[in-house]
């Protein structure tokens, strides 16, 4: 869950428990308040530091939560990133908004411990899933996006031959095995 969440029920009404509403026990923390900053929000994540490019914070104060990682450029560092065992699993809290630049590394922090296999990389806006040794690849967007690959490949929905790259306009998509 990332900052801003769980504020209002479903009427639109601001919770009367603690926030995030009535998810306080299953984040282990509760939410206290909001401050904006100056400078863009950072913090240090698997040795490298993340800055985030959000200006706005809430205050996280952890119960059962475990800190993961502060603010690295605030005055109260402030916790940025907690984690709470519950039940089976893990709820994980990110202090701003859900930007890339912020969310996007702590997604990927992710995938080595969860034994999750990262995809192809793509450019922004073009998506990519491999199942079967085949790879479905989706441009979303206006413009002609090109994906380098390693040899040659062939589209099975627009019977081209790729070699060295894929080229896909506007909105287009290929299954390339």
């Amino acid at each position: 869950m990332t900052a801003f969440s769980a504020k209002v029920d479903q009427h639109g009404n601001w919770f009367d428990t603690p926030l995030p509403g009535l998810l306080s026990d299953v984040f282990g923390m509760r939410t206290s308040a909001f401050y904006k900053v100056q400078q863009s929000l950072k913090f240090d994540l698997g040795g490298r530091t993340v800055d985030t490019g959000v200006h706005e914070y809430e205050v996280l104060e952890p119960s059962t939560a475990k800190v993961l990682t502060r603010f690295t450029n605030t005055t109260d560092q402030a916790p940025a990133v907690t984690v709470n065992k519950f039940g089976k699993g893990e709820a994980i809290y990110l202090a701003t908004e859900p930007k890339p630049s912020a969310i996007g590394p702590l997604l990927d922090s992710l995938f080595s411990p969860l034994g999750i296999e990262r995809g192809p990389e793509t450019p922004d806006g073009v998506y990519a899933r491999v199942v079967d040794d085949r790879t479905l690849y989706v441009n979303t967007t206006k413009q002609q996006q090109g994906i380098p690959i390693v040899g040659t490949r062939k589209g099975l929905i627009t019977h081209r031959v790729y070699k060295g790259e894929i080229v896909l306009g506007p909105w287009q998509v290929d299954l390339v095995q």
